[in-house]
């Protein structure tokens, strides 16, 4: 709630009432991190403090209560007894929960419990011993053993007729191998003895159209290869697959069509791209098609066609960190495909700070969509499954994006305000 807050409140109220809140929703956010900096709670604390006294400038004195008092608190309770998740009380009220679920004799409720949760544990117990059995307690992951990637969602084989996408597609593969690395510049100078003086583009434009069948001809007759970068090498199945959902890497993925007639958002991605100085280049867009190609009987590689932002149509607003991006500002259509496994979930929001003003009052705007949208990070738990922990090599192998950061005090624009709220005792009458 404290990262979709934030957002809701943009373009709904005053800009000193909306800093205050989501100041304190940043608070909030930073308390609740597994990884603490002792270093950082001194700021911490005075910037709580600063926004419950913006509060008092800005609500009635009916608005404060003991709730919000015991803001103050949790800096110095972290101090003491480590980060909030090793001290909260969620975890006793959801076992209250279980236990209350075992009362069926309202007139002995400690008997009732204390009954149902030994007839539990002694048949977790006796299960262990007996083959073909599944526990009862914490249900099974449903990406349990295919972390790899499976389509789950209209699955349907056709032939691909059109030869401009499935070179494209067979070159994303090939790029992205570790065993075609060594061949790409190999190629590029063998371009460049062709066309002596031509620019760095057009050697990368043929490059990328003749990649594929030079690589077929410099590898199929060559038997020191390795198997899959003999797979590789010959062009891939003309009969692909597609699908309109595909699990992978803990995540569910869907097309923007299959997004329309769904109540879920899973179309959107993120890819972050490395050019040749390391620099890295994020890319925002969403699903068009989920493809699967088939180089052999056991070898697939499962792709997605999107439609990716334009890099000037994504920014940062300077005051709340947000990454906004305008969904209609689309470029770089001669690179649609990238691997599944290469990127992450992200979800877009509407931004209903950019929706166009009423220029008549008269004329309706109910119709009328916000010009950007806020981008937030999917998540996915992958703990458990396939052996996975929090201290994997893959466990972090998506950055997520900030959801917001304030830099601003919320006292700064109080000091113009004209009729603040103000504490006063009350006049006796006589």
């Amino acid at each position: 709630m404290t990262q979709l807050l934030p957002v809701a409140l943009r373009g709904l109220l005053p800009e000193n009432v909306r800093l205050a809140i989501v100041k304190v929703c940043v608070f909030l956010n930073a308390i609740s991190q597994k990884v603490m900096d002792l270093e950082s709670l001194s700021e911490l604390q005075l910037d709580v403090v600063q926004c419950l006294v913006s509060f008092e400038l800005l609500f009635p004195p009916s608005f404060f209560n003991i709730m919000t008092h015991l803001l103050v608190h949790p800096v110095e309770e972290i101090r003491i007894l480590g980060p909030v998740f090793l001290h909260n009380m969620f975890p006793f009220e959801r076992f209250m929960g279980v236990l209350k679920k075992y009362v069926h004799n309202r007139a002995r409720p400690e008997g009732s419990i204390s009954k149902g949760y030994g007839t539990e544990e002694v048949i977790e117990f006796c299960v262990d011993f007996l083959p073909d059995l599944k526990p009862i307690g914490v249900p099974e992951s449903r990406y349990e053993g295919r972390l790899t990637g499976k389509g789950t969602l209209g699955r349907k084989a056709t032939v691909c007729r059109d030869k401009i996408s499935f070179n494209q597609a067979h070159y994303t593969v090939l790029y992205n191998s570790s065993l075609v690395a060594p061949y790409i510049e190999k190629h590029k100078n063998v371009l460049r003895e062709i066309n002596p003086g031509q620019p760095e583009s057009l050697i990368t434009r043929q490059h990328m159209n003749t990649f594929g069948s030079w690589l077929q001809r410099h590898l199929i007759s060559d038997p020191t290869v390795v198997e899959q970068l003999y797979l590789l090498a010959r062009l891939p199945s003309s009969n692909i697959c597609t699908f309109q959902g595909y699990e992978i890497n803990g995540n569910t993925f869907y097309t923007i069509d299959q997004d329309k007639k769904s109540t879920n958002q899973n179309s959107g991605v993120r890819f972050d791209a490395k050019d040749e100085n390391g620099q890295t280049t994020t890319y925002y867009g969403y699903i068009e098609e989920i493809w699967e190609l088939e180089y052999g009987p056991t070898f697939k590689v499962p792709l997605f066609r999107c439609k990716w932002v334009k890099l000037s149509g994504v920014q940062v607003d300077d005051k709340y960190g947000m990454t906004t991006v305008d969904l209609n500002n689309l470029a770089y259509m001669d690179e649609p495909f990238v691997l599944a496994n290469e990127v992450a979930q992200v979800f877009y929001v509407k931004d209903m700070s950019s929706k166009p003003r009423k220029r008549n009052q008269q004329k309706n705007t109910s119709t009328e969509e916000p010009k950007r949208h806020i981008v937030l990070s999917g998540k996915r738990n992958i703990v458990g499954v396939d052996d996975k922990t929090d201290m994997s090599e893959d466990y972090n192998k998506f950055k997520e994006i900030p959801p917001f950061t304030v830099k601003i005090d919320p006292s700064i624009l109080l000091n113009d305000e004209d009729s603040p709220w103000l504490r006063c005792r009350r006049k006796s009458q006589h």
